[in-house]
């Protein structure tokens, strides 16, 4: 996909949240509430965090120049056929599994350093009548061992160390397959919004298409804004 396609999805998923801020405004009194369609927006959203994430992990111009790319553990980040040789389809590498992906961004793009500012509301931003909540959706990541750690070359131990799974991902994780009183424990109102303050987190870090978000209105001045979120780059 291109990355406009990634960002329409974002738009689409944060549009329907703007329409469930409508029946029930977010706040610290509400950010536990649970709802069949929060579930549903946290199942739209992750499988597109992971899409984006392998699509740089495996083929970014900014991961093929990184250190981890040609380094002595590649064959502990990408997958590999017996003769330890990396695996390729259509031309490019092949990862499995959040940690390594989301790692290999962590290196790359630094995301455990980002913030991402959510508005609870669509009214009132422009004169600061808004109240909002600051977001590093990808902080767990800040403790993971770099891949060109010295400790990575022994062969006992895996890629990567010192992993921390994010909140929102957990949740994800725990609903895609059951929801029997999984998704009341584990989906409320704050997890989806971290998580989709994660996706738009990655795509304007992440190798953002800065023409396509500036013509059309969503970069400007150093800030990249839509109707619920933006950041500063």
């Amino acid at each position: 996909m291109k990355y406009e396609d990634y960002f329409s999805m974002f738009l689409s998923i944060e549009e329907e949240l703007a329409e469930f801020l409508k029946v029930i405004n977010y706040s610290e009194k509400h950010q536990n509430i649970y709802s069949h369609k929060l579930v549903l927006m946290l199942l739209q959203t992750c499988p597109i965090i992971e899409s984006y994430l392998v699509r740089l992990s495996t083929s970014s111009e900014s991961v093929k120049k990184s250190s981890a790319w040609d380094s002595d553990i590649k064959d502990k980040i990408w997958e590999t056929k017996k003769d330890k040789s990396i695996k390729l389809s259509s031309g490019n590498r092949q990862i499995s599994g959040f940690p390594k992906f989301a790692c290999i961004a962590e290196e790359v793009f630094e995301l455990s350093k980002k913030e991402v500012t959510f508005y609870h509301s669509v009214l009132f931003q422009s004169n600061g009548g808004c109240t909002t909540s600051t977001y590093t959706p990808f902080s767990e990541l800040g403790d993971t061992l770099p891949s060109f750690h010295s400790e990575y070359k022994n062969n006992k131990t895996k890629y990567p160390k010192l992993y921390r799974t994010p909140q929102w991902w957990t949740a994800y994780n725990k609903i895609k397959h059951s929801f029997d009183g999984v998704a009341q424990d584990k989906v409320n109102y704050a997890v989806v919004i971290e998580a989709l303050a994660a996706l738009f987190c990655i795509l304007c870090f992440c190798e953002p298409g800065k023409e396509s978000l500036k013509g059309n209105g969503y970069l400007a001045a150093g800030m990249i804004k839509s109707r619920l979120f933006e950041i500063k780059l």
